[in-house]
């Protein structure tokens, strides 16, 4: 391959450029932009694309400085007032060669207009690319003129995943579904699984096709005779085994085979003929038994044991192995049914995800009329370069390549195929091996520009040391030069330093696996400590960088910034931080992920639940124990033991809510965050990254507050499922970068990649290639052009498996080649004798041996430095952890202790609630309720339709969800936006299937429409104006001496429906303790309807499949089952106390209707208020006597 020189290529064919890491790639692309303009290309026809929208706003600044540089070195006048605006105006190759054109003023010309219309250019992301030209050329590309982009996919993942499992796969018969259930197939794990493939139309699945075959008949005829032998027959089974000369008596011993019968035995006893058994190595003891099984367990020469049993336990084994194709079959339909349902979905709303914009411009380039589509793009586009072209796959390359790859289109390819290490998110090497060979020409870079000349000879020494380093024939390792002026950036009293070095760790004093390797778990213990203590070190020591200094002069000491540590996973990542703060080394993390999954959001659940419940002792606790307040358990018990401290923090949270509730959600968080108690006010458990999490999880919250308008408690709804990645919703959660202010650099090498840092720690190189499950494996197939394949189970996994590895421990020689190249003066690794160091990527390429012998890795190690000319430095160390010990001398802190404050409060003065009092049941007749308030399954009856929610999921989960319809529902509104609100609660709810969210919508409807009848009158909800409404109305009033027996004498004296009922007796069982306070609570709906009041509640519990299980009599039972009775008549205490207050001569005969329990699973608009809708008015002198004796 040609070393590259931009001003004597060819414009006009097909480039690919090999760009080594370091050798001046983006300064690359700035030179052939800048040559492209001044050849009258206009800025808005020169298309650069790249992959990220930070790395298009990258290039954006540098080819506009670029071009500025060079028309003001052209023009050649006063250049010194351009020198602070830009340092880089001295002459090179570029502005040498523009100055030679025959016209230099048109030249000139050109780049002024360039500069001139720079906000017109075309620098974008591919998939920006592809959204425009799928907008701009809707006709020729067949695609809709209005496409809505949608982010977040993942509701619509699920939900295709329940509609197939709802209308295919739990119809399949019970035994195949105990299968599935022992292996945790579920709607879930299904979209998880195969979420990432739906979008490759590219991808092809093997088996092609798969039979399901239905077993379960044989199956429960095998199993009732295996059945049958174990009950009749064990004793044979014992004794033909333990009498057999060739059987493995070590595995067959006297007292496993008893167990194993027994257990089998048992698990048929409990389950039935439709019991599944797992016939693995791991699985039950029923393998044991199979002739597969008992062929390898007895001895060469040697016959097994011939039995009845354990023919049908062979039998057992292949209806397991049918199964397993069932379940191959089931894949492949699921794949089919994923594809055909989700497009459906997506055109049905008018909608496309970011992977369809590449998809949908690839099929249009793939139709017969697609030459008009190309010509509209190549009138627009008169040359294309692409960034990081090995990130790109093989739809986007073909897109590209049918574009513009006719003879007279400047087309350049630059990337490194060396550093293709994104194939987890659609990054394909082949495709670029591909685009290698169709290219008119290939040029390499071959100077590196940033780091020193040793490093660079260490690391060519590195690689050149393999005939094939990156496994593939066509990716070659070309040693790369260093320009003749570059300096050697690391000194050590002014002698430099070799800068690769090898902190060889021996296993002497190690703890060690049964192979002589370090464990892992020893390995996790150690190393950061190492690193830490190595870097203590180092920060102390003589050596300094002489590129901080001007030309060389004035060195200056390695500090924190000069220094990254990169690490393959974020939990190492943090080990390392928490050792760098134990010798007050100063790092942030610089990694990517959810800040939903930091420890920082679990943390802020734990202080709102808090904050919504500030009379839960227990969520206060738990509150106080998070960063932010940082309580240690001994802090916790000395709180408890002083009351007045604990109401003290009662009466805070209390504050906290008052304000979420009255200012909002930001102006809480900001309340309670910048508190005297809090960590901004002296609390040191927390660093910047937690700071920073905590900030970025408010911001989403406020976002969410803000879009679904969310009380308090469905905002808890909201954030509980956020902290789940199944449930999650997809947003700009990713977690942003601390400030990198005078602080070590902690990063995974994928992060890494495109940066540098001064001085680089790799303390990870050891770890092997990742392990993958039998099933489901990707790979690229070699016999077919490397098709992108997924293998599902084939009769070929085995090779297929083996494809897989190879591109994995391919990727793991890009990977170690992008962290050994971060560095620019020195770089420090860890290497030993670890476990899986022999299979580490770093490890093939330097050791011939197994790696069991340090003195055979020192060997090659040396070997290596000597072949490296001193560029590579070695250092051997025993167990000399004391060479790595940790200096806390600096890190003694004095101990602060907060001043005591002391306050006698009595216990009897409290918040309370129906709940706390209902909760006060006594233990025996709380657990008879438990046990009658199951899923009450009762037989449907044939006098009345079956309700609308029949197959409507039960549970406080379906509660919530329609509490939320209610509250945030217009009554009035029509009936699609109603349709559309419901569609929304159950996005927001987790709750997805196309049958329930219809189901849903009906029943709300029904509810509405349902006219609530009393005495002779009545009214709909839907007839209820929004201004005619108090949704979750929360009350507290003053209770001078709360007596359980008190509200008990006063229902005695009310309605005689309470004494004949039994519901006295039941009332008699709460054991609520006496106090002093206030009653709180909220009401879900109070109404106004022509002058009179009505409190309205919600009750979705299930009494029943048909409406006439919702009658009178049995919302009766179910109001005295979960005392009803006394929460709405302590709602009616509140709500007369209230509107004496407001309303001018109130009186309750006057203005109060009544109270409605709408049970609203047994609502129907045919049936008005005789089934599901329970209507009751207390008395006036009821509710006043009550309210006296609260």
């Amino acid at each position: 391959m040609k070393p590259l020189d931009p001003f004597i290529i060819d414009l006009e064919k097909t480039t690919l450029i090999e760009a080594s890491a370091g050798t001046g790639k983006t300064y690359t692309i700035t030179t052939l932009y800048c040559r492209l303009a001044a050849m009258g290309y206009p800025v808005e026809s020169i298309l650069v694309v790249t992959f990220t929208e930070a790395a298009a706003a990258e290039l954006k600044l540098r080819i506009r400085s670029r071009l500025f540089n060079t028309l003001v070195s052209l023009l050649g006048i006063a250049a010194d007032r351009f020198k602070n605006l830009s340092p880089h105006l001295d002459e090179d190759d570029l502005v040498r060669f523009l100055r030679s054109h025959e016209n230099l003023p048109l030249v000139c010309q050109r780049l002024s207009l360039a500069l001139n219309s720079f906000d017109q250019t075309s620098i974008m992301t591919i998939h920006s690319f592809c959204l425009k030209i799928l907008k701009e050329n809707a006709f020729e590309s067949h695609s809709l003129f209005d496409i809505e982009l949608m982010p977040d996919r993942s509701s619509f993942l699920r939900q295709v995943s329940y509609d197939f499992f709802m209308g295919y796969v739990n119809n399949l018969d019970t035994l195949f579904l105990s299968y599935l259930n022992q292996q945790q197939i579920t709607p879930e794990s299904f979209a998880a699984s195969f979420g990432p493939f739906v979008s490759r139309s590219d991808l092809v699945c093997l088996p092609l096709a798969e039979s399901f075959e239905n077993i379960s008949g044989p199956y429960r005829k095998t199993l009732k005779k295996i059945h049958d032998i174990l009950l009749t027959r064990e004793h044979e089974i014992i004794d033909l085994i333990q009498n057999h000369k060739g059987i493995d008596k070590r595995s067959y011993t006297k007292k496993n085979v008893p167990v194993w019968l027994e257990a089998s035995c048992l698990k048929i006893d409990q389950q039935g003929v439709d019991t599944f058994f797992k016939m693995t190595e791991d699985g039950d003891s029923l393998y044991k038994f199979t002739q597969t099984r008992l062929e390898l367990k007895t001895k060469f020469g040697e016959m097994p044991p011939e039995h009845e049993f354990f023919d049908l336990c062979e039998q057992m084994f292949c209806f397991y192995k049918v199964f397993e194709n069932n379940l191959i079959s089931l894949k492949i339909e699921f794949l089919a049914f994923f594809n055909k349902e989700l497009d459906k979905m997506k055109k049905a709303q008018g909608i496309c995800f970011f992977d369809d914009l590449v998809n949908d411009l690839a099929k249009a380039l793939e139709k017969q009329d697609a030459h008009n589509l190309q010509k509209a793009v190549r009138q627009t586009y008169k040359a294309c370069l692409i960034d990081e072209f090995q990130d790109t796959d093989p739809r986007q390359y073909d897109i590209f390549s049918k574009f513009f790859s006719p003879q007279g289109t400047p087309f350049f390819m630059i990337g490194d195929p060396k550093q293709a290490i994104y194939a987890f998110r659609g990054g394909d090497i082949f495709a670029y091996l591909k685009a290698s060979k169709e290219s008119d020409q290939k040029f390499t870079l071959e100077k590196n520009y940033r780091s020193a000349p040793l490093l660079v000879k260490a690391i060519n020494e590195v690689f050149s040391g393999s005939i094939k380093p990156f496994l593939y024939e066509p990716i070659k390792f070309l040693k790369v030069k260093t320009p003749e002026t570059a300096k050697n950036f690391l000194k050590d009293n002014e002698e430099f330093v070799p800068p690769l070095q090898f902190c060889f760790l021996k296993r002497e004093g190690q703890d060690l696996d049964r192979q002589g390797f370090i464990s892992k778990d020893n390995a996790a213990g150690i190393i950061p400590k190492i690193v830490a203590a190595d870097m203590q070190a180092l920060l102390h020591s003589d050596k300094s960088l002489i590129d901080k200094g001007k030309n060389g002069m004035n060195p200056q000491k390695i500090s924190p910034e000069d220094i990254a540590v990169l690490v393959r996973t974020n939990k190492q990542a943090e080990q390392i931080k928490m050792a760098l703060s134990d010798l007050n080394i100063p790092s942030y993390l610089s990694k990517t992920g959810s800040v939903f999954d930091a420890s920082q959001a679990m943390d802020l659940h734990d202080i709102l639940w808090a904050v919504n419940n500030p009379d839960n002792k227990g969520y206060i606790h738990a509150a106080l124990c998070t960063s932010v307040f940082g309580f240690s358990s001994d802090k916790i018990v000395r709180l408890d033991k002083k009351e007045d401290l604990f109401f003290r923090w009662q009466d805070q949270f209390r504050e906290y809510k008052q304000i979420w509730e009255t200012k909002g959600f930001v102006s809480m968080a900001m309340a309670l965050f910048h508190s005297d108690e809090a960590f901004l006010k002296g609390n040191m458990s927390l660093d910047e990254r937690g700071m920073t999490n905590f900030y970025h999880l408010i911001e989403l919250i406020s976002q969410a507050c803000l879009k679904q308008q969310l009380s308090p408690y469905y905002l808890l709804k909201w954030y509980a499922r956020q902290l789940f990645k199944e449930l999650r919703d997809e947003f700009a959660d990713e977690l942003r970068l601390e400030s990198d202010k005078k602080a070590v650099a902690i990063i995974t090498i994928h992060k890494s990649k495109g940066l540098e840092y001064p001085v680089v720690y790799l303390p990870y190189l050891w770890e092997g290639p990742r392990k993958t499950s039998q099933e489901n494996i990707l790979f690229h197939d070699p016999e077919k052009d490397y098709q992108l394949t997924l293998d599902l189970g084939s009769t070929d996994l085995e090779n297929s498996q083996t494809h897989f590895e190879k591109e994995d421990r391919a990727e793991q020689r890009r990977l170690l080649y992008v962290a050994l190249t971060r560095a620019s003066a020195m770089c420090r690794i860890i290497w030993g004798g670890f476990k899986s160091v022999e299979t580490s990527a770093l490890g093939t390429l330097l050791h011939s041996c197994d790696c069991k012998d340090d003195q055979l890795m020192i060997k090659d190690l040396e070997q290596l430095s000597s072949r490296a000319d001193q560029s590579i430095l070695l250092q051997q160390y025993f167990n000399e952890l004391s060479k790595w010990s940790i200096d806390r001398s600096d890190s003694l802190s004095p101990v602060l202790s907060a001043e005591k404050i002391s306050r006698d409060i009595k216990a009897s003065w409290k918040m309370s609630s129906f709940s706390a009092i209902a909760l006060s049941q006594n233990q025996e007749a709380l657990q008879e309720r438990q046990k009658s308030d199951g899923d009450r399954e009762r037989p449907i009856t044939c006098d009345l339709q079956v309700i609308t929610l029949a197959q409507f999921p039960k549970g406080a989960g379906s509660g919530d969800l329609f509490h939320s319809i209610f509250e945030t529902l217009d009554f009035t509104m029509g009936s699609r936006e109603i349709s559309t609100l419901v569609q929304s609660k159950f996005d927001m709810f987790g709750f997805v299937g196309t049958e329930m969210i219809q189901m849903a919508d009906k029943s709300v409807k029904e509810v509405l429409g349902t006219k609530l009848v009393h005495g002779t009158s009545g009214f709909c909800l839907k007839d209820i104006l929004p201004d005619q409404r108090f949704n979750e109305l929360e009350f507290a009033f003053s209770v001078p001496c709360f007596q359980m027996s008190s509200v008990q004498k006063t229902f005695e004296q009310s309605d005689v429906k309470f004494k004949t009922s039994g519901y006295i007796n039941k009332l008699s069982q709460l054991t609520a303790q006496s106090f002093k306070g206030f009653i709180k609570g909220f009401i879900d709906l109070v109404i106004r309807h022509k002058d009179k009041w009505y409190i309205v509640d919600y009750k979705s519990n299930y009494l029943g499949d048909t409406y006439d299980q919702y009658s009178q009599t049995a919302m009766f039972d179910a109001m005295s089952d979960h005392h009803y009775f006394l929460q709405y008549h302590i709602y009616l205490v509140a709500l007369h106390r209230y509107l004496g207050l407001r309303l001018k001569d109130y009186d309750y005969d006057t203005h109060f209707g009544g109270v409605f329990y709408l049970f609203i699973r047994g609502m129907h608009p045919d049936f008005a208020s005789h089934y599901g809708v329970f209507y009751d008015r207390p008395t006036k002198d009821v509710v006043n006597c009550l309210s006296d004796n609260l």
